[in-house]
């Protein structure tokens, strides 16, 4: 986060001309489809619901014709997203908030997991936290989710951050298990189902932070204001067919499984069973951006922006959308009349 909010800046003040250079007016395939740029920003399956509705052609029948991007960290997600390169950014934690607060007009309009399926592995020798001292941690990137529960568990163990315990970003979550492998680092932070790979490798958990009761914007779904004035239906079908696809991601479990091992290049079928069984519970029918899951991700901008500091959680969402899809009964014809 702190290299974060000087090319945000920059990055507003060049916007104008990017979309000048990359219209938001929607693009239509052969088959009138709109046109959406959506970016995912980790290979995890917290993310796995736009690969589902690509797969499942999902998205097509909502009216759009979607292409998919990686981009390895919310932070340059936020930034192609303000610059007008993608339209809708598929991320954990709270760069957007951090855009905002530098000029930025992001909104979150989903929040898909509020729940926090991060863990903190080690080498298996590492029998306590206090022996990854003098050691190294791996991180996506600083400023991600993977860098801020990777501090504040350092910190809760009496340790300190890029002191007592080193914090390498190594650029997504496989590189981070590679990383582990070559022993260049002793511990990494990841979610599903790159967690899975590292204990079958002989690393072990030390923190699985879903235990401790965080509520955070774990996987989340970002646009710009200036999309929803322009293209309010086109983000209302991407929220309709992210929906469809949490049904599908529910109901079908094979094909669940399938998805994330062809994005992830996951072959073990347990792993794939236990990533879908966790996920298919964590996945919110309706994923509305409740200010409460906001709270935690403010804090986290609030250590490296004064400006964060008293900020109203409220000012960085928009359940709007949402809530017109739930009146509508759309939820409630995919899952019968318990509805939400």
């Amino acid at each position: 986060m702190k290299s974060f909010l000087s090319p945000i800046k920059k990055t507003i003040l060049l916007g104008t001309c990017l979309f000048v250079l990359l219209p938001v007016t929607p693009g239509h395939a052969a088959e009138g489809l709109q046109r959406l740029r959506v970016a995912y920003a980790a290979i995890t399956a917290a993310f796995s619901i736009p690969w589902i509705a690509k797969e499942a052609g999902i998205f097509q029948r909502h009216g759009l014709d979607v292409e998919l991007v990686y981009i390895a960290a919310g932070s340059r997600a936020i930034q192609t997203l303000v610059g007008g390169s993608i339209d809708v950014a598929a991320i954990g934690g709270p760069a957007g908030v951090d855009a905002k607060l530098a000029g930025a007009d992001t909104v979150y309009v989903a929040i898909p997991v509020n729940r926090v399926l991060v863990f903190t592995v080690a080498e298996p020798n590492i029998q306590r936290v206090e022996e990854l001292r003098g050691k190294s941690i791996g991180v996506t990137r600083v400023g991600t989710v993977t860098d801020f529960f990777t501090r504040i568990f350092l910190r809760q163990n009496g340790l300190v951050p890029d002191r007592d315990v080193m914090i390498r970003q190594m650029g997504g979550l496989p590189e981070i298990v590679a990383g582990l492998k070559a022993g260049q680092i002793q511990g990494g932070t990841f979610g599903f189902p790159a967690v899975l790979h590292a204990r079958a490798a002989g690393f072990r958990v030390l923190v699985d932070y879903n235990t401790q009761g965080f509520r955070y914007p774990l996987s989340s779904v970002i646009v710009t204001e200036r999309l929803l004035r322009t293209r309010e239906s086109a983000v209302r079908g991407f929220l309709e067919a992210h929906i469809e696809a949490v049904h599908r991601f529910k109901t079908d479990p094979n094909f669940a499984m399938n998805v994330i091992g062809k994005y992830t290049k996951t072959a073990d079928r347990a792993m794939l069973d236990e990533t879908q069984r966790v996920y298919a519970a964590a996945f919110e029918r309706i994923p509305y951006p409740n200010i409460e899951d906001m709270n935690l991700g403010i804090t986290q901008v609030a250590e490296t922006n004064a400006r964060a500091k008293g900020a109203d959680p409220k000012d960085f969402v928009n359940p709007r959308l949402l809530r017109e899809i739930e009146a509508s009964g759309f939820v409630k014809r995919l899952y019968g009349e318990q509805g939400k």
